[in-house]
């Protein structure tokens, strides 16, 4: 099994599911992440127990910098448990 790492082809259409614990704090951080960027969300994703809120984030990233600080910059967000 090989350890290598895809080679992506810049731009690309990029997802991130961001979980977390109330639908309108992760909305209110995607939307303070993403600024500007034409993005999209998928229809919430709940977990079985309804503890968990998963939403799809869609959009094109440049360069793979952009799409790691998208990355960093949610995962830092304080109503972000996890970002996948």
């Amino acid at each position: 099994m090989s350890n290598a790492r895809p080679t992506l082809t810049y731009p690309l259409e990029w997802e991130y599911r961001v979980i977390g614990a109330d639908e309108a704090d992760l909305r209110s951080a995607i939307v303070t992440v993403m600024g500007s960027r034409a993005h999209s969300v998928a229809e919430p994703r709940r977990s079985r127990e309804g503890r968990w809120i998963s939403l799809h984030v869609v959009l094109i990233v440049h360069t793979e910098q952009e799409r790691d600080d998208l990355h960093r910059e949610l995962v830092a967000h304080p109503a972000v448990r996890l970002v996948m």
